[in-house]
């Protein structure tokens, strides 16, 4: 046990502890506290194994307290594992018994203070009680919860994101001890950001705070009262509007001129002049730059596509020779991108060096889909209103915080991944056609002062999913700006995915009943009195609720005949609990038209009289709004809601259908629809779905003309060297395009190795348990002789769940942390807590092949369980091959194979990120070897790469000899 400036306190043992009504303030002292346990458990008779107390007053550590404590009972290894303290550590600790009159003493008439108060507090008051003390009745306050409203752009509220946030020193997570003292330097930190708040900001954020962790809400109401007292004045770049403090919003830019630039440094020489040690010499990078340039010199340029391999630094590549274009032409340059993240590393890393480089500002802009942003009126007007959900009150704690700073109103800074939280849907913006210029945020508006700032940028930042929706927006038919497609390997795939809708009937049908609910029902809109002296306002009200019920009648129809037509006689005998795809065609549902036609053109006519309905009655609504009762205003917003939602699928509805109301004219676009029923294979679920396959018609005829020729680039484009795949699925044809390939620059003979078990099953000729085993042992082999991070690749998450549960049982899953994409959470939070850990092992399938930064954080070892072919299950796959097989193509050599190499290629493409990378792959897929297309897949790979094909309990001792090697 150690102890700094703690006088000794007398036994207390029969005092017991009342909560204060006395404000903190600086004459508090908080007691911030971390405890190590047994387990989490309370019920489970779990102990404090390790203790931390860190004493702050006025911004100021003042003491300190820590010791292990003997929990009388063995640590399970996983404890022992994740915090460093071992059964033989604590054998010669003092009990609990034994340091609980100094502890108690010493919290008595503190301020609690913990990182989850939740969980160490009651845990703390229980063992008190075990050994016959009282529970401490102080005030206890969480930092957890402080943190989310105070920091709410943060990415993780853990200690250690937090920690690393701050910079605070934070070198053993999960020890009492360390936990303790970053805890403490977090809560001064986070006490000096509360002070800094506004007066109306800490005023709205005290009405809220009802509903915090235990006396949390009284950090909030003491620092309002203190800002009462002295409110200061508002710093010149906060503004007030309808009582939400916000950021002033300034748009200012200068342009730089072609002299201000200079030259473009064409030569070795000249670059290195520029980049004055900047940035470092590559000579790829270099050549990428001159063959942009002097692409677009040329007064007839072509497309461009360039496939240049991670670690050529390709950004910086495309960004210099295109900022040279956009200044001497005056155009425009649109980059589009996949992910926030790399959106938000060309606006706050790449541009900003490219600004330095040039020694002249680059005016860039960063443009997303509407939903994005925060509706401002729409935030206000349910700030407004009482909400009894904890969680609502937490965001709109957080948004107000966040608008005295954001910049943006971009709600990604946020870092909230969890897309049905019902206020950020009310509160998300609608688009353009949303706005109105009568409300009082019109000319605060962020979406619509981040489309005004896009239109006189010089570089437009945005991604695929909006370039694709909104080209016209971003482009200019007789001004065409240029156009940069990075991660090109993933354009195609949203364009698929973008042109996806789905009429989901059930969704439909509960929508119509909501608002028939909200419209009639005892509490709906129908009693308003607003509704009752208007001499047409019930009217509209029945009106639109009958064509709603209406409407829910001619669907379930609906539902019913396509479950006859499509699925009655397709479907297999047993559900196996799984939803099941059928593939029609285009004819085919035509004729279902022709035999449906009344209920289809009826179900159409009520879509169209509902909508008139709704927008008469919103009219009158409207001219009543501030004289609504605030029980009518939720449901109105609830109204509105499903309104939008049964908008939206009559839109679909209509885009489906559409052709077959005026014959010849089709949706071009649409190549192939489907129909889905749920696990149960009842008629009640049927949903029907369309898509398209050829991308490239919609690209040229949707994005091109709206752009001087486009540069493509991406680090995985081509299959071989021969292949056309990826040009004709992008819309380019070779003759007017330029193609360029450049090589890795790391050196993967030295430091990658690839392995291929050649004694593996016959994936098609073994049963799911017996290869779920086989995967097993194989990743458990390979984990053993692997020092650091594993990723493995799999094609089903089925088989994930299989695999994941048997490495449970192992030791394995005790000796490290295995996280499961499917089991453990979200892509974003397994990425991170994969990153975060030294010996992390991931299992994850689709969107892990290519879709998962690794930048900051290395990877040892790479399994692939399976190549990575489409599943001839999936229904894009079931609907390709159909049609490339009445074009007389082989599906398999023109679209299968072409996508599996590419994938492959950017799994191995994970391995070395940088000079210092070293790292393995095994591919436990005999198919590479054993199948004639084997050896395609193998050429794809970098040419210099070691391959070792050998039964899997050799692949080990090579392993083994590779990272001792390295390591």
């Amino acid at each position: 046990m150690h102890w700094h400036e703690c006088s000794i306190i007398k036994d207390m043992k029969q005092t017991s502890y009342e909560l204060t009504g006395e404000n903190m303030d600086s004459n508090t002292t908080y007691a911030v506290v971390d405890i190590e346990t047994t387990g989490t458990n309370l019920n489970d008779n779990e102990r404090i194994i390790q203790i931390s107390c860190v004493f702050v007053k006025n911004h100021k550590i003042i003491n300190t307290f820590a010791t292990d404590v003997n929990p009388e009972m063995g640590i399970p290894n996983a404890i022992q594992q994740l915090t460093g303290i071992t059964n033989r550590r604590v054998r010669k600790a003092p009990l609990f018994d034994d340091i609980a009159p100094t502890l108690f003493g010493l919290l008595s008439d503190t301020v609690f203070v913990a990182h989850n108060v939740n969980f160490d507090f009651p845990f703390l008051n229980y063992e008190f009680e075990r050994v016959g003390y009282p529970a401490l009745t102080i005030k206890a306050v969480d930092t957890v919860t402080l943190s989310q409203i105070l920091l709410p752009s943060v990415n993780g509220y853990r200690l250690r994101d937090l920690s690393r946030y701050f910079g605070i020193k934070h070198e053993h997570p999960h020890s009492a001890d360390s936990d303790a003292l970053a805890t403490a330097k977090l809560f001064i930190m986070l006490m000096k950001r509360l002070a800094e708040l506004p007066l109306l900001t800490l005023q709205q954020l005290n009405i809220l705070s009802g509903s915090l962790p235990r006396q949390t809400a009284e950090l909030i109401s003491d620092a309002f009262e203190r800002k009462q007292k002295n409110p200061g004045t508002l710093p010149d770049y906060l503004m007030v509007k309808e009582n939400i403090v916000m950021r002033v919003q300034r748009t200012s830019f200068t342009d730089a001129t072609t002299e201000q630039l200079g030259r473009y440094p064409q030569s070795k020489k000249a670059k290195l002049a520029l980049f004055k040690g900047d940035l470092g010499w590559r000579s790829a990078q270099s050549r990428i730059m001159n063959a942009i340039y002097a692409n677009y010199k040329n007064p007839d340029p072509k497309a461009l596509v360039i496939e240049a391999p991670t670690g050529i630094g390709k950004t910086i590549a495309y960004l210099l020779p295109f900022a040279y274009l956009a200044i001497q032409n005056q155009l425009p340059v649109v980059i589009s991108s996949t992910t926030t993240l790399l959106q938000s590393q060309l606006m706050e890393k790449a541009i900003p060096i490219l600004s330095k480089i040039l020694q002249i500002p680059m005016n860039a802009t960063l443009v997303k889909g509407s939903s994005h942003y925060i509706d401002l009126a729409k935030f206000s007007q349910q700030l407004n209103e009482s909400d009894p959900a904890n969680q609502s009150r937490l965001i709109k704690m957080k948004l107000l915080v966040w608008l005295t700073y954001t910049k943006t109103g971009d709600l990604d800074e946020l870092h909230i991944n969890n897309h049905k939280i019902p206020l950020l849907n009310e509160i998300r913006h609608q688009g353009i056609a949303s706005l109105d210029a009568t409300n009082p945020f019109y000319e605060l508006d962020f979406y619509q002062r981040v489309i005004r700032k896009a239109h006189i940028s010089q570089i437009v930042v945005t991604n695929h999913a909006f370039l694709l929706r909104h080209a016209d927006l971003l482009g200019n038919k007789a001004h065409k700006p240029y156009l940069v497609v990075d991660e090109a390997q993933r354009f195609v795939n949203t364009i698929l995915q973008e042109n996806r809708v789905t009429f989901d009937i059930n969704h439909l049908m509960s929508m119509a009943h909501s608002e028939v609910s909200h419209l009639k029902m005892n509490q709906g809109i129908n009693r308003s009195p607003i509704i009752q002296s208007d001499p047409m306002g019930s009217f509209h009200v029945y009106q639109m609720a009958d064509h709603l019920e209406t409407i829910n009648q001619l669907i379930a129809s609906l539902q019913e005949q396509l479950f006859k037509r499509f699925l009655a006689r397709q479907m297999p005998a047993e559900t196996n609990n799984l939803p099941f795809q059928h593939v029609i065609t285009y004819p085919e549902l035509q004729t279902f038209y022709e035999a449906n036609k009344r209920t289809i053109q009826s179900l159409q006519e009520k879509f169209t009289s509902e909508i008139l309905e709704f927008e008469a009655l919103s009219k009158i609504i409207e001219k009543q709004q501030q004289n609504l009762l605030e029980s009518e205003v939720r449901t109105w917003i609830k109204l509105n809601n499903s309104q939008l939602e049964v908008e939206e699928q009559s839109q679909i509805f209509l885009q489906i259908f559409g052709s077959f109301f005026k014959p010849n004219q089709r949706n071009k676009d649409a190549d192939f629809y489907w129909i889905q029923v749920g696990p149960q294979h009842d008629a009640g679920s049927v949903s029907l779905s369309q898509g398209i396959i050829e991308s490239a018609n919609y690209i040229k005829n949707q994005v091109y003309p709206w752009f001087q020729k486009p540069t493509l680039i991406g680090a995985t484009l081509f299959s071989n060297s021969r292949s056309k795949y990826f040009l004709n699925q992008v819309g380019l044809a070779t003759a007017s395009t330029t193609v360029k390939k450049y090589s890795s620059p790391y050196n993967f003979a030295e430091n990658a190795l690839l392995q291929v078990a050649n004694d593996g099953p016959v994936i098609n000729e073994i049963d799911a348990d017996e290869y779920a085993q086989y995967l097993t042992d194989a990743i458990y082999q390979l984990a053993k002789v692997t020092p650091g991070k594993i990723l493995v690749l799999f094609n089903s998450l089925a088989t994930i769940r299989d695999v994941f549960n048997r490495i449970q049982r192992t030791d394995l899953g005790h000796k490290r942390r295995i996280l499961a994409q499917g089991v453990n959470g979200t892509k974003s939070k397994l990425t991170r807590e994969f990153l975060s850990g030294s010996t992390s092992v991931l299992f994850g399938a689709s969107s892990f092949w290519e879709g998962m930064d690794l930048s900051n954080g290395k990877l040892d070892l790479l399994i692939i369980t399976r190549l990575p072919f489409d599943s001839p299950d999936e229904i894009f796959t079931k609907a390709e091959t159909k049609l490339q097989k009445q074009a007389h193509k082989n599906p398999f050599i023109s679209a299968l194979l072409p996508r599996s190499i590419l994938r492959l290629k950017q799994g191995i493409g994970r391995l070395i990120r940088s000079e210092k990378d070293y790292g393995a792959a095994v591919i436990l897929d005999r198919r590479i070897l054993d199948k004639s297309y084997g050896k395609t897949m193998l050429h794809s790979l970098p040419k210099d790469m070691p391959v070792q094909k050998l039964p899997l309990n050799e692949l080990n001792g090579e392993l083994d000899k590779f990272f001792k090697k390295h390591h």
